[in-house]
């Protein structure tokens, strides 16, 4: 019988490891990785550790995991059958560690050892022999002393493979934020706020929310100045570098707003208004990723050629060599690492669109928002239809707070909440009370957005140290139905003050109460201010949601016309309403993107 020679195949992608640095030998990595060894939650992500066999072994002993350490060759020979017998499989590496390393104590040779395990780290990356690294932590007077002069593990890694762009993401379960700079100091970090820093941010923070699955990442910018600069009367750092550093950004197709206030935008990227954070500097950042548990946290280096998580805590000196030491943040990163590098494993998609589009090119479309309400008033059958505009594919639902009673209002609202949309409350104010009132409203409903209303001064006490965001009427706002009074420049500086007022987050423009020139008003409006703008009023046809989408709104709002049928649809019914016009808001966007181009 002649017996054919198959030669050996490279593994797949999938089935290949994970390296995973010990980090500092004196600090807490290698009892981390002893738990991770016994952890369910990393079944079937294979993994070799980079480090010192005795230092594992010992950390074994010490946390009273059930696992030999075995070391493996550098064919990773024995690997599969190692993590099969729940071994610890380790790649040994660095320098021999001398027998009288003190836990919990800076030694220039655990600094060195360190080093040496991230070096060879990368060099299994880049020889593409391991899908990426996750690393335990080291200790940078560790490493001085050692004589490396890079701060951390983004800065070795940085050097070592040539990345110019790139940037740390710091992300828990509830929050995602990426750096603008890192290790520097407070000085230094301020002088960092130029243009090109920004843009790298963001779009670093965008690839990385759609290298997590993301298809379409809202990108939040933090300011760096408090209130984001109150309009200069803090700093101008935010309106003269941030801000059009964000509008190349959403010229590129990156659905980025800001600059935010950096004291509440990491709460509203928290209940989910944005995907993911650019703060301006490392304890901006950090503080609050960091307050939410550093247990569940992970540290992700942006821009390398490989996949690199980490986990977001430092060696804890003062509990190493005792055991006490958690996990779960080992755990996360290499979760984290596993999702990253299956999505980079992936067929990219043909043909690959240029990284940078021309300006105004690729602008997201507006958000459609479908007012549940006909001539200003909540219909009563509200409720019932909420299903149904559901199953039409849109998700942000507004109703007004007139038409129904507290009650009817309360159930709609837990509605759209349950079903995991955003929900609009919009106001039908007369007077000052009645739009405290509403305010009132909002917050007992528990909206996501309040809208209309011209009242500021009466609403914005009401709404402080809620999530809500307030989106008021600009221009003189008078009757019921209204109408939207005033000429265009009366309405353009209307819309600044308000624009400009801390808690005011969007405008709410009853564009189609208008009697003029519409398209110039909104286009005039959007140019203004630096905030979204929602176009409302009558939309009942296909040219006003053109001009919507041409004058770069961030929104726009449809209630009695779609109740009513009057869009063109191939059957009738609500739901095929909806369907219509978000197949009108498609097609205007992609003729603005042509016109653009």
């Amino acid at each position: 019988m002649t017996h054919t020679t198959i030669p050996p195949q490279p593994p797949a992608p999938n089935a290949l490891p994970f390296a995973i640095t010990m980090g500092d030998p004196a600090g807490i990595g290698p009892e981390i990785i002893a738990k991770l060894a016994q952890d369910t939650r990393r079944s079937n992500l294979p993994y070799v550790v980079i480090g010192n066999t005795a230092a594992l072994q010992k950390a074994v002993d010490t946390v009273g995991a059930r696992c030999p350490v075995l070391p493996i060759n550098e064919s990773f020979d024995g690997l599969a059958q190692a993590l099969a017998q729940g071994a610890i499989p380790v790649l040994p590496a660095g320098p021999p560690l001398p027998h009288d390393l003190a836990p919990g104590q800076i030694d220039a040779r655990a600094g060195a050892a360190a080093h040496a395990y991230v070096q060879r780290a990368i060099d299994l990356a880049l020889a593409g022999r391991v899908r990426g690294i996750v690393t335990a932590p080291i200790h940078k007077l560790a490493l001085r002393a050692a004589g490396i002069t890079h701060p951390g593990h983004t800065e070795i890694l940085a050097a070592r493979t040539g990345t110019r762009d790139f940037a740390m993401m710091l992300a828990n379960p509830e929050l995602r934020v990426v750096l603008v700079s890192i290790h520097v100091a407070l000085h230094d970090a301020i002088a960092a706020v130029t243009p090109d820093n920004e843009l790298r941010a963001i779009r670093l923070a965008h690839a990385a929310c759609q290298g997590l699955g993301m298809a379409h990442p809202r990108v939040a910018v933090a300011g760096l100045n408090p209130h984001a600069g109150e309009n200069g009367l803090f700093g101008n750092e935010d309106q003269q570098v941030i801000a059009p550093a964000i509008a190349t950004a959403r010229a590129e197709g990156i659905d980025a707003s800001g600059p935010w206030p950096g004291d509440t935008v990491f709460m509203r990227a928290r209940r989910g208004d944005f995907d993911v954070v650019v703060a301006q500097y490392h304890d901006q950042g950090l503080i609050p990723v960091k307050y939410l548990g550093v247990e569940q946290g992970v540290n992700i280096t942006l821009g390398l050629p490989f996949v690199r998580t980490s986990v977001d805590h430092g060696t804890a000196f003062d509990i190493a060599g005792t055991g006490q030491a958690s996990a779960c943040s080992l755990v996360q990163a290499l979760q984290y690492a596993a999702s990253m590098a299956s999505t980079a494993s992936a067929p990219a998609p043909t043909p690959e669109l240029p990284r940078r589009p021309p300006a105004a090119a690729q602008r997201p479309r507006p958000n459609f928002i479908f007012m549940l309400t006909r001539q200003d008033r909540t219909v009563t059958n509200a409720l019932d239809l909420v299903p149904e505009v559901l199953a039409a594919g849109v998700q942000h639902i507004g109703f007004k707070d007139v038409g129904l009673p507290l009650p009817g209002l309360r159930q709609l609202a837990d509605a759209i909440r349950t079903a995991g949309a955003v929900s609009y409350l919009e106001v039908v104010s007369l007077d000052a009370a009645s739009e405290a009132a509403s305010a009132r409203a909002a917050v007992a409903l528990g909206v996501d957005v309040l809208m209309g209303g011209t009242r500021p001064e009466v609403v914005l006490p009401l709404l402080r140290g809620t999530p809500i965001r307030y989106y008021p009427f600009p221009g003189s706002v008078t009757g019921h139905p209204s109408v939207l009074g005033g000429s265009i420049d009366d309405i353009v500086a209307s819309a600044r003050r308000m624009a400009a007022l801390e808690g005011v987050h969007g405008l709410d423009l009853l564009a189609y109460r208008f009697v003029g020139d519409v398209p110039a008003l909104i286009r005039r409006v959007v140019a203004a201010v630096d905030k979204p703008v929602v176009i409302a009023g009558s939309i009942d046809r296909a040219e006003r949601i053109e001009a919507a989408v041409a004058g770069q709104a961030a929104g726009l709002t449809v209630g009695t016309a779609a109740l009513d049928g009057v869009f063109p649809a191939p059957a009738p019914g609500l739901a095929a309403q909806l369907r219509s016009i978000q197949t009108l808001l498609e097609a205007a966007g992609q003729e603005h993107r042509h016109m653009a181009c």
